[in-house]
């Protein structure tokens, strides 16, 4: 992963979250930029890197993973031949040097944030990061989906499949770090989902012309 570093230094990229505002997203946009994109994105759109850390999402879409034609970023043991394998740690803290651990966070968008840092990234734009979940029960339990998916861009994104549910509490605790390692870089994240409940970041509207 070291030839990765400062590879893309100064430069934007998009890391896309796959809430349901990204099915307004057009994917000539998407491509007008470095992406990250993860889980089961590749639905809609394959991003320039994937990152994947649940395991959950890993073992049920395992052969569509491994099958992706891209830079891929996986939890270790997930046995993808192609992938970079990432060392998760439970300590909350940003990570610098995801070559050697990083935290989760609790969104795999943290995981992003971290690789676009070390990459160079100096300019972050996130689309898709809706922020915003219908579910039952407790924050970080397994379940499962049952019926159309209302959290993704795609009905079928966790259909029929396990899940974990979300939880936005540390999520957003995660996100603050970020912010704060960006800015003190003098680097910048900017959220321009649409109608976004995250409000960690700087909101700016998606203004594009094609």
């Amino acid at each position: 992963m070291y030839n990765l570093y400062d590879r893309f230094k100064g430069e934007t990229c998009i890391v896309i979250g796959n809430g349901p505002s990204l099915k307004d997203v057009s994917n000539e946009y998407l491509v007008t930029h470095h992406t990250f994109g993860s889980n089961r994105v590749y639905l809609k759109y394959v991003p320039t890197f994937f990152v994947c850390v649940n395991p959950l999402v890993i073992q049920q879409n395992w052969v569509d993973i491994a099958s992706m034609n891209t830079e891929k970023f996986v939890r270790e043991g997930s046995e993808i031949d192609d992938a970079y394998e990432l060392h998760p740690i439970s300590l909350p803290m940003f990570s610098y040097n995801p070559y050697k651990w990083l935290y989760e966070g609790h969104t795999v968008t943290f995981v992003s944030l971290q690789l676009a840092f070390f990459m160079g990234f100096h300019k972050v734009i996130l689309v898709g990061v809706d922020h915003r979940y219908k579910f039952e029960g407790k924050p970080n339990e397994e379940r499962l989906m049952e019926d159309d998916d209302p959290n993704h861009f795609d009905p079928e994104y966790f259909k029929g499949m396990k899940w974990h549910n979300p939880d936005l509490r540390r999520s957003e605790e995660a996100y603050m770090m970020a912010k704060e390692a960006y800015e003190s870089d003098g680097r910048e994240i900017i959220n321009i989902t649409r109608d976004s409940a995250l409000e960690v970041f700087k909101k700016e509207e998606l203004v594009w012309v094609p």
